[in-house]
């Protein structure tokens, strides 16, 4: 009776894990895909055109389009799967998205504890600088969690790469 429960709670245990995975992995890519889909809505908000941009905007965009290019390029170089990329691309632009979305809420807590009740003004009143910034921190997120080469190599490293009759050839003979 003991083996059954113990069968029972390690399946519902896979269960639980399977689904928590499924979730989460669901979960942070809708967030990422709402924070990346919303970065070109926040440029173009008044339909205008390229015109609707100021230089800030289009210097904005530029380093965020050149930060997503070397995310991936070194990822690619590094030899990582299209996979990992993702998921840690992914990961990276949810998290920053909910930290700044953090301190958003918080900011709206205080607001509405000093004043006892919220307003549509308070919302338009910091929101493009709540949108810039997000787009900053996101753009930061994304430049520092790039994967980067190692710094330096021992020289342990580079003997391991030669073949093995080159790297036996700088040992000295055995004595016989």
């Amino acid at each position: 009776m003991k083996s059954v429960f113990n069968t029972v709670d390690i399946l519902f245990g896979h269960f639980a894990h399977g689904f928590i995975i499924v979730f989460l992995y669901l979960a942070l890519s809708l967030i990422a895909a709402f924070s990346l889909v919303s970065i070109p809505l926040y440029f173009f908000e008044y339909d205008a055109g390229l015109s609707d941009l100021d230089l800030s905007e289009v210097g904005l965009f530029i380093i965020f389009i050149a930060s997503v290019w070397r995310f991936f390029a070194r990822c690619f170089a590094l030899n990582w799967t299209k996979w990992k990329a993702l998921k840690r691309f992914v990961f990276v632009v949810a998290l920053a998205e909910l930290f700044c979305t953090l301190f958003f809420t918080l900011y709206l807590i205080i607001e509405l504890i000093d004043q006892g009740v919220l307003g549509v003004a308070i919302l338009d009143k910091y929101a493009d600088i709540q949108s810039f910034l997000s787009i900053l921190i996101t753009i930061i997120a994304i430049y520092a969690s790039t994967p980067l080469p190692n710094f330096y190599k021992s020289k342990d490293d580079a003997t391991s790469n030669l073949p093995d009759n080159e790297s036996n050839n700088d040992q000295p003979a055995a004595m016989s």
